[in-house]
């Protein structure tokens, strides 16, 4: 298949322009012998694309046609013009200058000048060129009357503007006057232009563009002040333009303006489907508008670039049909970039027809996910963020654990308490202890040994009974502590904390980690060592003291004394029994109290780690504002109250009434909320609730608590509205401004159709101004209906789209066929052209197809100015 590249233009592109440029057929002319071929040579090797031949006070017609001739060879544009001395209005003459169009009868032009100004004082009076004066005012209306634009000195040279004399009032209003008449302002130097801009264009109310040239009399020595850059088509309309743009289409610096990295910008198309005139599409690195009647294909192109390159949004919402097609044009079409790649992985951003009306209309997640992005390129913010999302998961793992422990707790406490209740009742055990002791004191009085004997020996055997019960519980205390060893405190898994940290940084702290683990593990099993060791060493002394008392001559007499007193024996083993009792219930007591403080404690902590999801955000909320002129966005919690809700309805048995009531409780703020969970967790802890679904108390309590039911939301102020009150069309102006102008991505950015869902006074004022400020860091390819987006925002390249008809044939009679160009290219309707976009230029199908087109270009033209 031939691939037809008829149309292979990029639009307004910034080249160098020299405005002010003479030959030979200057009278000061150093070098009068040079070539006009050698001209457009050392222009050419200047990458010089547009000269302007500004010769004093004659237009050399021949030489200017072989010098144009030579151009085309070289792709050097030359347009005809004529410098002039004007009448003295300072101390000393001005210089001004005519240009006209490449293509512009010169013959007749040049006659015009000749005979109607005062240059034909040269034959007629045989006066010397540079002592003929041309009146200013008279003569700048005949430039313009023949088609032509001018340019005056301005700057600190001798011959400008500036050299008015200040010292009398209407001195000053005729520089006014001037400066109203002119289309622009030749600098002497690059710096001039700040004074211009600070004080002289506020004075006189218009900004008029300022450009700086070689004014070279010599090709054999071309120097540049500076790069003088304009980006338009290299013909005489693209520099009517810049009287439009003054200050977007020309540029006085070294670098060429705006350029964007390579791989960011899509050079060209190539389609190649059965419905399309196969062809190659070069697109502008700034603004590109696709344009044409309904059905023309432009969305189609648009939406196949973008599936192309892997975007995973719908071309068109919920039309499968289309969607398909689309897809198989894709299936023909190459992507080429800037850079001579073809690579469909390389990000760009798209947004199909109604794409911000939808997300202004359900103010839902995407748009909240949007406005994060926005706030994330803040490292800081992005920071904050991530810290909270790191905080609400490591929460979510502490509370889980919490509620572990605290149902633990729970079971500890009641098996306690039965073991508890098991022992007996306290108070009948000492009671018991109280009878026993009485029976005991009835036997020693029958027993052989004194008094002091008897005391001694049983002060002996409650010291020995009370030392044996402490062994025994320190050697399970000793069991207990030993068994911490296991116990480790620091989490194994660094993996997730260490995916963002470079190589060298990750392998330096996985090292220090595991080092600081292994010693901390060794003292930590040291330390336990230690304790052990230190309830060893009272279990010793303990020993020691029940061996003492074992041969002690009180407690082997006593011993001796009463063990053939079966009575006595029996009767003192169990008051041994109940003091042990007795004892344990003691220990039990302790613990359970513990344990009850532990469980109340644990209960606290739960209920203000689950409201720390609010509270962190809170902390950060004011720090995330960002604003922007007329935008401010605030952070503020917002409760997934329809999650929660869900939860419950899924987990709760809602026949009863209590269940009813705890599931459709009204919750209208966070205190509603916080109170919700916490008497729902109480009643889970007492077994008070009917659940379904599988779910037990302790899993639905983790789901309760440990989920985080608050997230970070945004609010959208927009002047003096909320997001929440403004129209569906200023929510999806809002919408846009946000993609466009907060974002610092670089990758192109595809819109189809933005003002289908914005008022016609948003596109104007607002989205043309965003558009005119993104293009100089993205590239923008956009379909639009309206006519203000394509002019007002001055697109660099216009793309029109037709579908073949009778009256609108494509060649080949092919389904689908464009053809592109910048706005200043312009050509009469030519009814002999078959094919109905190649009969006319870009800016009569921008007039024709867009309803309002040669309006807005009379408005552009408005807004510096230039037409009352």
């Amino acid at each position: 298949m031939v691939i037809s590249n008829i149309n292979n233009t990029r639009g307004s592109e910034w080249r160098k322009w020299d405005l002010h440029f003479h030959t030979p057929s200057s009278y000061d002319y150093k070098d009068k012998s040079v070539s006009n071929e050698l001209i457009i040579e050392t222009l050419s090797k200047n990458d010089i694309s547009v000269v302007a031949i500004t010769d004093h006070h004659i237009i050399d017609i021949a030489r200017i046609r072989e010098l144009q001739q030579f151009g085309k060879e070289k792709n050097v544009t030359v347009l005809p013009g004529i410098e002039f001395l004007s009448d003295a209005r300072g101390d000393v003459p001005i210089h001004f200058i005519g240009i006209f169009p490449e293509n512009c009868n010169l013959e007749y032009i040049w006659g015009q000048i000749e005979n109607k100004t005062n240059i034909a004082k040269i034959k007629g009076e045989q006066k010397e060129v540079n002592q003929v004066y041309c009146d200013l005012t008279d003569t700048i209306e005949l430039i313009k009357n023949l088609g032509g634009i001018t340019t005056i000195h301005a700057g600190c040279k001798t011959n400008t503007i500036e050299n008015i004399t200040h010292s009398l009032p209407h001195s000053e209003a005729q520089k006014t006057d001037i400066a109203h008449i002119i289309d622009f302002f030749e600098l002497g130097k690059a710096d001039d232009k700040t004074g211009y801009i600070d004080k002289v264009f506020p004075s006189i109310k218009k900004h008029i563009p300022m450009i700086i040239c070689s004014d070279n009399h010599d090709i054999k020595d071309y120097v540049l002040k500076e790069n003088c850059w304009i980006k338009a088509d290299c013909i005489f309309e693209g520099l009517k333009q810049v009287i439009y743009e003054p200050t977007q289409r020309v540029r006085i610096q070294e670098l060429k303006p705006q350029e964007k990295a390579a791989y960011q910008v899509i050079d060209s198309v190539t389609i190649s489907h059965s419905d399309f005139y196969s062809q190659i599409l070069y697109f502008n690195q700034n603004l590109n508008a696709i344009i044409g009647g309904r059905s023309t294909g432009k969305s189609v192109l648009l939406g196949a670039i973008a599936t192309k390159l892997n975007c995973d949004k719908e071309v068109k919402w919920g039309n499968k049909e289309y969607t398909d097609f689309v897809n198989a044009v894709v299936s023909g079409l190459k992507v080429t970039w800037k850079d001579g790649i073809e690579n469909n992985d390389r990000n760009i951003e798209y947004y199909p027809q109604s794409h911000m009306y939808r997300l202004a209309k359900n103010d839902n997640k995407e748009l909240d996910e949007i406005v994060e992005s926005i706030i994330e390129q803040d490292n800081s913010k992005h920071i904050l963020i991530s810290n909270y999302n790191s905080f609400s998961s490591d929460n979510n793992t502490d509370i889980t654990n919490k509620i572990n422990k605290l149902f633990q707790i729970k079971n500890d406490g009641t098996t306690k308490s039965k073991l508890l209740k098991e022992k007996g009742d306290e108070t009948g055990i000492i009671n018991e202890i109280k009878k026993l002791e009485t029976e005991l004191l009835e036997l020693k009085k029958k027993i052989q040994i004194t008094e002091d004997e008897l005391k001694q020996y049983n002060d002996l055997k409650s010291k020995l009974d009370y030392l044996t019960k402490e062994n025994e519980n320190l050697s399970s205390q000793i069991a207990k502590i030993q068994s911490l060893k296991s116990k480790f405190f620091i989490s194994d898994e660094l993996s997730y904390e260490l995916v963002a940290f470079n190589d060298t940084n990750k392998s330096k702290v996985k090292t220090a980690f595991e080092e600081l683990k292994t010693k901390f593990q060794k003292e930590w099993e040291n330390r336990i060592d230690d304790i052990s060791n230190q309830n060893n060493e009272v279990k010793k002394q303990n020993d020691k003291q029940i061996t003492q008392i074992q041969t002690d001559s009180y407690y082997i007499k006593g011993v001796e004394t009463i063990k053939n007193n079966k009575q006595y024996i029996e009767i003192e083993e169990k008051l041994k029994i109940q003091k042990g009792k007795l004892s344990d219930i003691s220990q039990i007591k302790k613990e359970v109290e513990e344990l009850r403080l532990q469980y109340q404690s644990c209960i606290t902590s739960i209920k203000h780690c689950n409201r720390d999801y609010l509270n962190k955000i809170n902390e950060i909320k004011d720090i995330l504002k960002i604003s922007r002129e007329k935008l401010e966005i605030k952070a503020r919690p917002r409760l997934k109250l329809i999650d929660y809700k869900n939860l419950l309805n899924s987990s709760i048995n809602l026949q009863s009434t209590q269940g009813q009531e705890i599931a459709y409780e009204n919750i209208v703020s966070f205190e509603d909320f916080f109170k919700s969970t916490n008497n729902l967790f109480d009643k889970l802890l007492k077994n008070e609730v009917t659940l379904k679904g599988g779910y037990t108390a302790i899993e639905l309590a983790k789901e309760i608590l440990a989920t985080n039911f608050f997230e970070i939301t945004y609010e959208i102020h927009y002047d003096t509205d909320t997001f929440k009150t403004m129209s569906e069309g200023k929510k999806a102006f809002v919408v846009l401004m946000l993609l466009l102008d907060f974002s610092n991505k670089d990758c192109p950015i595809l819109i189809d159709q933005p003002e289908d869902d914005l008022d016609n006074r948003a596109i104007y004022k607002d989205l043309v101004k965003y558009l005119t400020r993104k293009k100089k860091e993205r590239q923008i390819i956009l379909v639009t209906h309206n006519p203000n987006i394509v002019v007002g925002a001055d697109s660099e390249l216009i793309i029109v789209a037709n579908q073949n008809g009778m009256e609108t044939p494509n060649i080949n009679s092919c389904k689908f066929q464009y053809i592109s160009g910048s706005l200043e290219n312009t050509k009469p309707f030519d009814s002999n052209t078959k094919s109905i976009l190649e009969s006319k230029g870009v800016r009569e199908h921008v007039c024709e197809i867009l309803e309002g087109g040669s309006e807005a270009f009379e408005n552009r033209e408005k807004k510096y100015g230039f037409k009352k």
